[in-house]
């Protein structure tokens, strides 16, 4: 069981107006996709939503499976994008084994922001064991704040969350923080603790705290056995 953090951590963190709400998931979609292989072949979005990274990702792969455990979601994602043919939407929880997908088969698995909805050690081996050796894994998820760093992080983005409200608001792009239904859920898990899990299930990741309440995780499945060997401890954390 946790504990809450203590009264000199806590952080009541102020709503923006809903004018300068903004999608945080969407401003990492470029990081996911420049993390795709040349010429990928199979990936696999996990956790896809009403699926706007998935048919981005068509545009860089020959095949996506996109998969949510809200029916709701995968039948919005058909109909907001009948025109991304190569995606093959699909209803079912990502640890089910009999949800039919390709273990160790994708060029690529993207996950933005559903890795918290799933146990955390379960869920990070499931997403590993479906990389293909020489694959990547990246991630994009929610973290617990549980230390004075985290909390004190706040200083910086907060402003920064509300400068790019400002700026999205002066594009007309601001106004609409997520899709409308979409299931959401807090992060029960610490950096720390990813960082742990990171070590155990994909060894050599590259961890590291974003701005916007995120981190991000990269992982390259070795090309072969003698190169798991040789693989190195978890990249150290750093922020940006």
């Amino acid at each position: 069981m946790r504990l809450p953090p203590p009264p000199e951590l806590r952080l009541r963190v102020p709503q923006l107006p809903a004018s300068l709400a903004w999608d945080h998931n969407a401003h990492y979609h470029p990081w996911l996709l420049g993390q795709l292989p040349a010429a990928a072949g199979r990936v696999l979005d996990a956790g896809c939503g009403a699926g706007a990274l998935a048919a981005r990702l068509a545009g860089q792969a020959a095949s996506v499976d996109a998969v949510d455990a809200s029916p709701d979601m995968i039948e919005r994602a058909r109909s907001q994008w009948p025109g991304a043919t190569t995606v093959r939407w699909i209803r079912g929880d990502l640890l089910d084994p009999d949800l039919p997908l390709a273990a160790g088969g994708y060029d690529a698995v993207t996950a933005l922001s559903s890795l918290h909805h799933l146990p955390l050690r379960p869920g990070l081996s499931r997403l590993a064991s479906l990389v293909r050796p020489g694959g990547v894994l990246a991630v994009v998820g929610l973290y617990r704040l549980a230390t004075p760093a985290d909390f004190s992080f706040e200083v910086i983005r907060l402003p920064a969350n509300a400068a790019m409200g400002a700026v999205l608001a002066l594009r007309g792009q601001a106004g609409k923080p997520h899709e409308a239904g979409m299931p959401v859920r807090d992060a029960q898990d610490s950096l720390a603790e990813i960082r742990g899990a990171a070590r155990e299930f994909t060894p050599g990741a590259q961890l590291r705290r974003r701005l916007f309440w995120r981190y991000t995780l990269l992982w390259r499945r070795p090309a072969s056995p003698a190169a798991a060997r040789q693989t190195p401890a978890l990249a150290k954390d750093a922020s940006d």
